[in-house]
């Protein structure tokens, strides 16, 4: 009973209100679509973002609550606002894929958890990750703008970021877990991401292949 008290009283730190205050900004974002305040409140959702951890290390107001509700806040802002805005770009639901392709295969490792004890948080930190999350808030604000033609590109892009990342991912749980040498190998590392790279071209053209021959067609006209 202490330990829930003590944990609940955890809320009420600044840090933590902070980033609670996204909720209701994302919220106003909702309502606001039409409105050139979605700019303003969007603004101050990065903001919070930003500014959350910077305090929490200020005050010395660190906790494992406010570790946790970070990033599951971010997901909540990426879902809620996709689901408001994506729509609104007239694009096919099928980009989505790529949008969310990192998070879904970061899903699938938490089986992970209880049968190794794997710590999954220690996959979301890799660089090729953090490429991924930057694309994706791009992709959010031309979202914000309806700005289809660079929502479109940044999804593209996404494709080929989460296809990196998610062979790194593959590469870094397989060796924490198995420490199997040929994994080390330059092979090992070409087959694992040459793998990912094939796996996220078919299932480019299994979902847009039309618009993926028009991307092709457009680049090589461009030539």
């Amino acid at each position: 009973m202490v330990a829930w008290r003590e944990r609940a009283g955890e809320v009420w730190t600044l840090p933590n209100l902070i980033s609670l205050s996204r909720l209701p900004l994302v919220v106003g974002i909702v309502f606001l679509l039409d409105s050139p305040l979605k700019y303003v409140l969007f603004a101050l959702v990065v903001a919070s973002d930003g500014v959350d951890g910077w305090v929490a290390r200020r005050l010395d107001q660190t906790t494992e609550l406010g570790a946790l509700l970070d990033p599951v806040l971010d997901k909540f802002t990426a879902l809620v606002l996709v689901a408001a805005l994506f729509p609104r770009t007239d694009l096919a639901p099928e980009f989505l894929v790529f949008f969310f392709a990192r998070d879904l295969f970061v899903v699938a490792l938490v089986p992970l958890v209880p049968l190794y004890g794997f710590d999954t948080s220690k996959a979301q930190a890799r660089l090729f990750g953090k490429v991924v999350t930057n694309v994706q808030f791009f992709a959010l604000v031309a979202m914000l703008a309806e700005h289809a033609g660079a929502v479109e590109a940044l999804c593209w892009l996404l494709a080929v970021a989460s296809a990196l990342a998610i062979a790194d991912y593959a590469l870094f749980v397989a060796r924490d877990l198995t420490g199997a040498a040929w994994l080390d190998s330059r092979r090992g590392v070409a087959a694992v991401y040459a793998t990912a790279a094939v796996g996220m071209a078919l299932l480019a053209v299994g979902l847009l292949g039309e618009q993926l021959a028009d991307l092709v067609a457009m680049a090589t006209d461009g030539v």
